[in-house]
């Protein structure tokens, strides 16, 4: 695989994107390879697909949130799960000051979840990150070697139906047409 580049990045203006650094395109074809002939075979994706579904269905009481109902919520973020730890403890140590309407197991119940979920969350970001960025790189060699042969097919000029199959891909390239702005003109009264 052949990548020119003009040393920031960016395209290079004849609809080709210029990669950064080799290295990641040679190491993205290195560890493909090593994973064997088909990194992501159908039945693996297929297993993949199984598993996310057993683990939605271990967490039946997972919900989703408009963004007026996230705005609303009071947020659990790193100060605020100590504060509610230490308060944990000091209802567990005494707590006769607290009404009878307040549930104190089901706040334990809930603190422990949160934390729960909290690790659970945490891994699967890591996963989603790294499933993440290898699409972008497979995404971006598949995208490369298409170019590639695309400019082959482009130079080597055989036959009709070669010549009406490349139409129909030179259409990716095609520029629109920039819109006239309306003239304003002046009016004298």
């Amino acid at each position: 695989m052949k990548t020119t580049s003009n040393g920031n990045g960016t395209s290079q203006g004849n609809g080709t994107p210029a990669q950064s650094t080799a290295a990641a395109t040679s190491f993205l074809s290195e560890s493909l390879t090593s994973a064997g002939s088909e990194p992501l075979s159908q039945s693996d994706r297929d297993t993949i697909l199984g598993l996310i579904t057993q683990m939605r269905d271990l967490l039946p009481f997972l919900q989703d949130l408009t963004a007026e109902e996230r705005k609303s919520l009071l947020g659990m973020g790193d100060k605020n799960r100590v504060f509610a730890g230490k308060v944990l403890e000091v209802i567990q140590q005494n707590a006769d000051f607290l009404p009878r309407s307040f549930n104190v197991e089901k706040f334990q119940q809930n603190l422990t979840t949160f934390d729960r979920l909290s690790t659970t969350l945490m891994a699967l970001n890591q996963l989603r990150d790294l499933v993440d960025a290898t699409a972008i790189a497979i995404g971006s060699e598949a995208y490369e070697e298409a170019l590639e042969a695309y400019r082959h097919a482009k130079a080597s000029g055989r036959g009709a139906s070669l010549e009406a199959m490349m139409a129909d891909l030179k259409l990716r390239f095609a520029r629109k047409p920039k819109k006239e702005k309306p003239e304003v003109t002046e009016s004298k009264e």
